[in-house]
């Protein structure tokens, strides 16, 4: 089991985290249960710029096949 220092800074609580427990976030969401606090990283909630571009596939493969003719709109009464 490892251990971490918890420091008063300016009023507030900070718990200095080993190296094999860094986070990757700048945020975490916390809560307890009973005794313990849980801290979890905070997830993107959009896709990061150039995400798309990213994983951009180019090959025919994998382009869609030709759908056909577009049937006519009903008409509406």
């Amino acid at each position: 089991m490892q251990y971490a220092d918890v420091i008063e800074v300016n009023g507030k609580q900070t718990v200095q985290l080993p190296a094999g427990f860094r986070l990757e976030s700048s945020t975490v969401c916390i809560r307890r249960e009973g005794d313990a606090l849980i801290l979890e990283p905070v997830r993107l909630s959009a896709w990061p710029v150039g995400f798309f571009d990213a994983i951009r596939i180019d090959d025919p493969a994998f382009e869609r096949p030709p759908q056909g003719k577009m049937p006519s709109a009903p008409e509406i009464a």
